[in-house]
């Protein structure tokens, strides 16, 4: 076989040379296919050549991943690889802007940039990617708004952009892609309100927002998202009440609300869903008293978390001897047996004293717990 009939040149283990570098020769394999080198680059700093990627073809596979001396900017000259199907450049040291010529890579499936020192925007251009299935830039320094001509990929199933700078409102238009399955803004500056759009993702799975200033409600739309498994809300500066219809994500196994503002009372009907397995409520207002089924934190244990909310409380004499979460720490409800302050009053009687007098009354001969 010549070195000109050559399909794929993949370069995982051992490492290369220390000296390696990507020479121009490659250009006289014009019928390659694939080009993968994994861990390559390490100790001394390479770039890529402008000219380098000029006359491939029929490349459709680039996977330059986790070299950490492989530096310098995207070169524009990867735009004309048309035959690209998927190109994957993260965890290594590039830097600069994402290069508005990328818009000319039309068969490109994957796009994965994450793990770099990437700058600067993510251009409006990048919605002539329109065969585009998997997009991730996440772990940069990129900034500006999420662009609105995202909403042009009709194929995207998953959006990584957490862990950068973005900022600025959500455009709507991101709730025309209705094969969206992961969505994931976190840790950014992105602002509220979260469009109401978004409802139309009916496929979207994934969707973590945490640690951004939406500073707004709970979008209600979010208990019409059926298939989400994940959801992550953490850290938004989130008000107002859990949405009682967080009832209807029965494929839901994670949620998170964590330290937000989020008050009121805890919708008692979350302890129905049958997969979840993960609840954090931690560092809230909420308050009342906490109505979830004994057996649903108990099976939950140290992954249901309700601390840090001090209008909460229980009623633990129905924990006795049961395998309760430590992160369950709450007043007890009613508890004549404690008294607060100067006074015989119980925590709920000094706190919540409109919620006793309906409660006292049949709280001897209602059953609780089924």
């Amino acid at each position: 076989m010549s070195h000109r009939s050559i399909l794929v040149l993949d370069v995982v283990t051992p490492p290369c040379k220390t000296s390696a570098k990507l020479s121009e020769s490659l250009q006289k394999l014009p019928y390659l296919k694939t080009l993968s080198l994994f861990n390559c680059f390490t100790s001394s700093p390479f770039s890529l050549s402008p000219t380098l990627f000029g006359t491939f073809s029929t490349l459709e596979r680039l996977a330059l991943e986790s070299n950490p001396t492989l530096t310098g900017n995207i070169p524009q000259s990867l735009a004309k690889v048309s035959s690209l199907r998927v190109l994957s450049l993260s965890q290594n040291n590039l830097q600069g802007e994402i290069p508005k010529e990328i818009s000319g890579l039309v068969n490109l499936e994957q796009l994965d940039l994450s793990y770099n020192h990437l700058s600067g925007s993510i251009p409006e251009e990048i919605g002539g990617l329109t065969s585009l299935a998997i997009l991730d830039l996440s772990w940069n320094g990129l900034e500006g708004q999420v662009p609105s001509s995202l909403g042009q990929l009709r194929l995207l199933q998953k959006i990584d952009f957490g862990s950068n700078k973005l900022q600025g409102r959500l455009t709507p238009n991101l709730g025309q892609l209705k094969r969206l399955v992961l969505l994931d803004l976190s840790q950014n500056l992105i602002s509220g309100p979260i469009p109401e759009t978004l409802s139309g993702l009916q496929q979207l799975e994934y969707f973590l927002i945490d640690d951004n200033p939406i500073n707004t409600g709970i979008p209600l739309f979010l208990g019409a998202l059926r298939k989400l498994t994940v959801l992550s809300l953490s850290g938004c500066g989130l008000t107002g009440p859990i949405p009682t219809s967080f009832s209807n994500l029965k494929n839901l196994t994670a949620l998170s609300l964590d330290n937000n503002s989020i008050n009121g009372t805890v919708p008692p009907n979350l302890g129905t869903l049958p997969n979840l397995d993960l609840l954090n409520l931690s560092q809230n207002q909420l308050s009342g008293e906490l109505l979830l089924p004994e057996e649903f934190i108990t099976k939950l244990g140290k992954r249901f978390d309700a601390r840090g909310n001090n209008g909460l409380c229980t009623r633990q004499q129905l924990y006795k001897n049961k395998n309760i979460s430590t992160n369950l720490k709450a007043p007890s409800c009613l508890d004549t047996s404690t008294t607060v302050g100067s006074g015989n009053k119980t925590w709920a009687e000094e706190h919540h004293p409109e919620v006793c007098k309906k409660l006292k009354p049949s709280w001897r001969s209602r059953t609780f717990w089924v």
